[in-house]
């Protein structure tokens, strides 16, 4: 079978200065992104508190309109610059599911391995490893809004701080080294509260999807990658 042809990428001349472009890029990653940084930073100083089914179900809703919001502020970027969803590498194609299992094993696989190194060197340093922090009900369980949640976080993310910043990245000239990285730092900074030995496993599978997206310029697997791993982290956790 022919391989899919990577989405192109526009020039910075072709939609506008990069300035502007810049610009754009760190309203668009300040709108989505800087409560839940703040967010993330508050749980690491505090903790995750416990909260009950309301508080969880009004934390959800207020997640799914800030999402939704800052999906529409990127299309409304995109527009204006003359663009769409494909320039950052969206379109769907009947591979995308084997792909996005394909991401999903060989991240996992890749984060496992990772891990070990990880701890058996904090381990042979601080005489401990690492403590792994749980997640379980951090969506307060199976609900129509936790699924509603799982099933539009991973649009938000990736189209965003994968597809839309190293698309930008990739068109103002940057190289693939530092759109990987901007892409998987800030995807991380708002994960601090899930704890370090999470967060070595988010690292990495951050930065597997990271290179699969620069090599191939497509983010649909990335999505479905995504939306598996957090509909098994949901499902899993009852």
């Amino acid at each position: 079978m022919k391989p899919a042809e990577p989405m192109p990428l526009a020039p910075a001349h072709g939609v506008g200065s990069a300035r502007r472009r810049w610009l754009a890029l760190g309203i668009v990653l300040f709108v989505s992104f800087a409560h839940f940084i703040v967010s993330s930073a508050h749980y690491v100083i505090g903790g995750i508190p416990q909260a009950n089914v309301h508080q969880h179900q009004v934390r959800l809703v207020g997640a799914l309109i800030a999402e939704a919001g800052s999906l529409a502020v990127l299309w409304y970027v995109l527009s204006g610059q003359g663009r769409g969803w494909k320039e950052i590498g969206w379109s769907l194609e009947w591979m995308d599911g084997p792909r996005a299992l394909g991401l999903v094993l060989g991240s996992t696989l890749v984060s496992y391995f990772v891990s070990i190194a990880v701890q058996i060197s904090y381990r042979a340093y601080s005489g401990h490893y690492l403590p792994t922090k749980s997640m379980q009900g951090l969506l307060g369980g199976v609900s129509v809004l936790s699924i509603a949640f799982v099933c539009l976080n991973p649009f938000f993310e990736e189209l965003i701080v994968r597809g839309y910043l190293m698309s930008e990245v990739r068109g103002l000239g940057g190289k693939g080294v530092l759109a990987i990285f901007l892409s998987t730092a800030v995807q991380m900074s708002y994960h601090l509260y899930q704890g370090p030995a999470n967060g070595i496993v988010l690292i990495t599978t951050f930065t597997m999807f990271s290179i699969y997206f620069w090599d191939s310029r497509r983010i649909a697997p990335v999505v479905l990658a995504h939306l598996f791993l957090d509909a098994y982290a949901l499902f899993a956790a009852g």
